[in-house]
């Protein structure tokens, strides 16, 4: 009998499932051991770029004040 490709999608589907319960349970036993990697050139470019516009965009929200609503017709 013709066996459909779903039913092998979907085991596949199933091991990635167990594969990323596992990862997960290990990540939380092992919790103490994560370091963080440095920051690379590009997060640090970034980190800046939106530590100015959210600067601006802060300081900009604060100077507006609220519009009154529009009267319904």
């Amino acid at each position: 009998m013709y066996e459909h490709p779903y039913y092998q999608y979907t085991r596949f589907e199933q091991d990635e499932l167990a594969r990323r319960a596992e990862l997960q349970r290990f990540i939380a036993e092992h919790s103490d051991q994560i370091v963080a990697r440095p920051e690379g050139p590009i997060g640090r470019m970034l980190r800046r770029i939106g530590a100015a516009f959210g600067r601006r965009s802060g300081r900009a929200a604060q100077r507006q004040t609220p519009c009154e609503p529009a009267v319904a017709r």
